[in-house]
């Protein structure tokens, strides 16, 4: 009897993996959302992990700190350095698509409120929390990465794991990751894995860099002019009739 396939792992198990499914360690997510659905940290969390939670929604902070016991939850967002004090976080109807700017995703998206929040940057949000080494960071805030990676010394805190929501419309996350001495090894879902450039990666086949490659370099310059299109047509439509 032919023998079925093993189930695919779900992108959380995989990181695990990664990590020799240890049951001890350190995590950061920026742009944490949800306390469970969605969160690329609850699993870690169940296996006896710790860590920071950063989120400027002040309704989600609530439920994180209720339901997420053994994290550090920080209400605010991340910037990049020299930024405001204080800036408008704009909220979406869908939650996981608020940030700090608008659109720059989706133009269609569609935003019920504003809430005037605190702004840092992760270093000094590490920092504050005292924490000594980090191994796995994960950032999904909507576009605004590149601010969030400005203000993270990357090669000082020299996490084992960067997990980066990167829709990939233009390649300067991946370039500015890249200079910190970080290469590009998967990618799951929107999400891109990175590791320090000297360690070594084996979780992917020959297909799957083909791919990754292939996606990065080869089609990046037409979902740019995608996306260009899209927002100049929103912008049209948008635009009082004369």
């Amino acid at each position: 009897m032919k023998k079925s396939a093993a189930p695919a792992l779900h992108e959380d198990e995989l990181i695990w993996q990664f990590f020799g499914r240890r049951t001890n360690g350190f995590f950061v997510e920026v742009g944490a959302n949800e306390p469970q659905g969605g969160s690329q940290t609850w699993f870690f969390e169940q296996h006896g992990w710790r860590g920071i939670l950063v989120e400027p929604q002040s309704r989600l902070c609530e439920r994180l700190r209720s339901e997420r016991p053994h994290s550090q939850v920080f209400q605010v967002a991340c910037g990049a350095p020299g930024h405001p004090k204080e800036l408008p976080f704009y909220v979406a109807e869908t939650s996981g698509h608020s940030s700090l700017a608008k659109n720059l995703i989706d133009p269609n998206t569609h935003y019920v409120g504003t809430e005037l929040v605190k702004v840092m940057t992760l270093d000094d949000v590490l920092a504050e929390a005292g924490v000594p080494h980090v191994d796995f960071i994960s950032i999904d805030v909507e576009g605004t990465q590149l601010d969030v990676l400005r203000g993270f010394d990357l090669r000082r805190h020299r996490p084992a794991l960067l997990l980066l929501e990167d829709h990939l419309h233009n390649l300067q996350v991946h370039q500015h990751v890249r200079r910190q001495g970080y290469r590009l090894v998967k990618r799951t879902g929107l999400n891109n894995w990175y590791i320090p450039a000297d360690q070594p990666f084996t979780m992917t086949t020959m297909l799957e860099r083909f791919r990754l490659w292939k996606k990065v370099w080869a089609n990046t310059p037409f979902r740019k002019l995608r996306v260009f299109l899209a927002h100049r047509r929103a912008a049209r439509e948008q635009r009082p009739a004369s």
